[in-house]
């Protein structure tokens, strides 16, 4: 009897509750379903489910075998990654966390590559602009923009750029930050404080009430209100650019120098990394210097 696909046959008629569906999901006939799980009972010597004409559960010793099962298949995927990565080939998954604007406008059409170099990488992207819990949630890395909170997590700048304040082309550009003191603001809360903006005057920094037509807790959305005129917006130059080269949207004060603004990895403190993850940071972070680079000196490259 080979131990673990039986495990697995096991373990998929406990998830789908009817040997018809286990057999479905498997891509196998019943009948051989049904004669390994009685193979296992056997073999076993207790039953592993109680059979009704509508119904299959668990048994007692059923839900043993089953956590038991869940731990054995999991340490044999682990030892077989393991083993492909001591022998150069890199397998298995590598769980991220990206902000949505990034993960749409730059990471996602970039991923081919990555791919194509680790076919057996299976990426697995949480997109959203939500601070995850990464260690509660079992994330490699989290990729966050902006400044960051105290964390216990191991923080590692990827990249900086710049911010850009930007208007939807319709609209009439000021010539200076304190013009904007009472014009409508489209403020995203991963940024900034509800009702100012901060530009910098050599060392001084100067902060502009404003006032927040619109608020927002995603720079997608942030995004797409500029591009509809619901206000100014000021938002990473890189997640706006496409659109001020296409003329959709307009950088105001262009010659002004904005605050510049981080890109982070944040990976969790005392957890070994696994080869495959650190194979995609090594490619992720020229990809991110790329699309962040800015034209002014100083900044990261």
């Amino acid at each position: 009897m080979d131990r673990l696909a039986v495990m697995e046959q096991f373990l998929a008629v406990a998830e789908a509750g009817s040997f018809s569906a286990a057999a479905r999901r498997l891509n196998v006939g019943q009948p051989s379903i049904s004669k390994a799980v009685a193979q296992l009972e056997a073999y076993l010597g207790v039953r592993l489910f109680q059979r009704s004409t509508r119904s299959l559960t668990l048994t007692e010793a059923g839900r043993r075998y089953r956590d038991g099962a869940e731990r054995a298949i999991a340490a044999a995927a682990a030892a077989e990654i393991a083993a492909k990565e001591d022998g150069g080939r890199l397998a298995g998954p590598v769980r991220v966390v990206v902000p949505t604007c990034l993960a749409r406008l730059h990471l996602v059409p970039r991923l081919r590559e990555f791919s194509d170099r680790f076919p057996e990488v299976t990426l697995d992207l949480e997109i959203t602009d939500r601070e995850t819990d990464v260690v509660a949630s079992g994330v490699d890395i989290a990729l966050r923009i902006g400044t960051l909170a105290d964390t216990a997590l191991v923080a590692s700048r990827m990249a900086r750029t710049r911010m850009a304040l930007v208007a939807n082309k319709a609209e009439n550009g000021l010539d200076a930050p304190h013009n904007f003191m009472g014009q409508p603001a489209i403020i995203s809360r991963l940024h900034h404080a509800k009702n100012s903006w901060v530009f910098r005057d050599g060392s001084a920094r100067i902060a502009i009430m404003v006032h927040p037509a619109l608020i927002l807790d995603s720079d997608d959305a942030a995004r797409s209100a500029a591009l509809a005129g619901l206000g100014y917006a000021m938002l990473p130059r890189p997640f706006v650019a496409d659109l001020i080269d296409t003329g959709d949207l307009v950088e105001l004060l262009p010659n002004h120098m904005l605050e510049d603004i981080d890109l982070w990895a944040l990976l969790p403190a005392g957890r070994d990394q696994t080869a495959r993850v650190r194979a995609f940071l090594d490619w992720l972070r020229p990809q991110m210097n790329a699309i962040f680079a800015d034209e002014r000196p100083g900044l990261l490259s």
